[in-house]
């Protein structure tokens, strides 16, 4: 059983090279709580943080994020 999907992956991938949750979700035809929520379950799954939500600022990547 796979405990992330390839979905969700990309939601990651958009968040982290538009460093923003909102343009994510814009790319992907999406909400943006949409894209928070499958990042939180990417991190839970994986047991680390990887993006840092700056309030009304965007996203940045952790170390882990960005391995």
């Amino acid at each position: 059983m796979v405990a992330y999907t390839l979905r969700q992956l990309s939601y990651f991938v958009a968040a982290a090279e538009h460093q923003s949750l909102l343009k994510a979700a814009l790319q992907m035809h999406v909400s943006p709580p949409s894209v928070s929520t499958a990042i939180a379950k990417l991190e839970l799954h994986f047991g680390v943080q990887l993006l840092i939500r700056h309030h009304a600022q965007g996203v940045s990547l952790t170390p882990s994020g960005k391995r």
